[in-house]
């Protein structure tokens, strides 16, 4: 029996401190909350194209695709390795950390239902923390 080829080596995590791949979408963390997490969510992306997240947030955040396929964690100002996409059909995709965080590459915005971010509460225990008291 011949040896199976060895499998390719993972891809490390882009730079952001250089230009962005050919062929690359990149998908922005900038929140904790919902689809408004990502942008742009959905993110447009062809088979063969592929995929970044970068974290502009000031939190981690460990980023699962729905299927299983765990992107890792992505702490603030870097970014994952990039991931080729084999489908069009959508993906959907969350941070483990916050689950509210939901995303998509391809479709569109009804793969969302989500409620509305919450209201601020001036009483809250956050609100009072926010504010030293």
């Amino acid at each position: 029996d011949p040896a199976a080829p060895p499998a390719a080596a993972p891809e490390a995590p882009w730079d952001p401190t250089t230009p962005l791949p050919a062929g690359t979408n990149l998908v922005s963390i900038v929140g904790t909350f919902g689809s408004i997490a990502y942008t742009p969510n959905p993110t447009p992306a062809a088979i063969g194209e592929k995929v970044i997240w970068k974290n502009d947030d000031v939190r981690m955040h460990h980023i699962m695709l729905d299927d299983g396929t765990d992107i890792g964690d992505v702490m603030p100002g870097q970014a994952t390795a990039p991931i080729a996409v084999s489908v069009t059909a959508p993906t959907m995709y969350h941070c483990t950390i916050h689950p509210s965080m939901i995303g998509a590459i391809n479709g569109d915005a009804s793969l969302f239902d989500m409620p509305e971010a919450p209201e601020y509460d001036p009483g809250s225990y956050y609100s009072r923390a926010a504010r030293g008291r």
